[in-house]
This record gives structure tokens, sequence and C-alpha cells, in this order.
């Protein structure tokens, strides 16, 4: 990952990190992978608010709507 930007925010524990939009698609690519949905499945989820895993619930919070993959 090539880090484009970073920066501290006023919370000791929050910490931005700026990277490219082909880093960020390749690594939702990967994460949707890793939990083994698409992201139609990861969507559908969402619509229906029925989220196989906390895991998927929060790849939706972080990516949702964001991509198209």
């Amino acid at each position: 990952m090539t880090v484009i930007e970073q920066w501290a925010t006023d919370h000791d524990d929050e910490t931005v990190i700026v990277v490219s939009a082909e880093e960020f698609h390749r690594a939702a690519r990967q994460a949707l992978d890793d939990l083994g949905l698409t992201y139609a499945e990861l969507e559908r989820q969402a619509r229906e608010r029925d989220f196989t895993s906390a895991a998927a619930h929060a790849l939706w919070v972080s990516i949702g709507g964001t991509v198209d993959l």
C-alpha cells in the first residue's frame, strides 16, 4: 500500500490514511474474498439488514456505496 497522505486527528487514537482509488478497490475486493462474499451479496445483506457476520457488517460500514465491484 502506498500512503498518499497521513495525518493525526484531534483524537489520540485516530489516524487518517489516504490511499489511491486503485488500492482502495483492491483492498475492498480482498476483504470481500476473505469473507467469501461478492459485493452484490454484501449489498443485499445491507438492504435486508441481515449480515452473515459482524465482519460483513463492518465491511459494509467501510465500503458500502463507495464502490461497484
